[in-house]
């Protein structure tokens, strides 16, 4: 069995505070960020919070809801930006997702993403997990993320079913 860790609400702030300190020292002024549903969008949220700019979003399916930790044959296209809103046209775009665990659900969206018209596209990962990625994202492309952990199974607050015992557990493995 994979080992679990759990973050609260108040890690994720912190984090997330962290990360949009890092986009915005890069050179690149992002005009908007495209969440990856339905992980990618309270990161996406809350990040709007310091970096000010508006979300839309794209959502896919490549984890099976079903099984804890197992994918599906590949990633589908659940909700997309077609026809892409003019007013991203031309634009500087950070796409946005909760955790880069093997890669594929980014490299897809990414390759999805480079048939449109961005003047810019970068990447935004709350958690970037150790491990090989069976993805590939494309070269110089901007990349940031919070923080690099450990290959376990991440709880996040938002999934929790129990926030006071998702609390708990969080306070017990740090």
């Amino acid at each position: 069995m994979k080992k679990k860790v759990w973050y609260t609400y108040d890690d994720i702030h912190r984090v997330i505070k962290q990360l949009a300190e890092k986009i915005k020292a890069s050179d690149i002024k992002y005009d908007a960020m495209i969440a990856i549903g339905g992980g990618g969008f309270i990161p996406a949220r809350m990040l709007r919070c310091f970096l000010e700019i508006p979300i839309y979003a794209v959502t896919t399916a490549y984890y099976d809801s079903d099984n804890e930790g197992q994918v599906t044959d590949g990633v589908k296209k659940v909700q997309w930006l077609d026809p892409l809103p003019d007013v991203l046209v031309g634009k500087n775009v950070l796409v946005v997702d909760e955790v880069d665990d093997s890669r594929v659900t980014l490299e897809f969206v990414l390759n999805e993403l480079s048939h449109e018209d961005f003047a810019h596209i970068g990447v935004a990962v709350l958690h970037e997990k150790i491990k090989a990625k069976a993805g590939k994202l494309p070269e110089h492309m901007p990349y940031f993320s919070g923080i690099t952990v450990e290959d376990w199974w991440i709880n996040y607050p938002w999934d929790a079913d129990d926030i006071d015992e998702h609390n708990r557990l969080a306070a017990v493995s740090e």
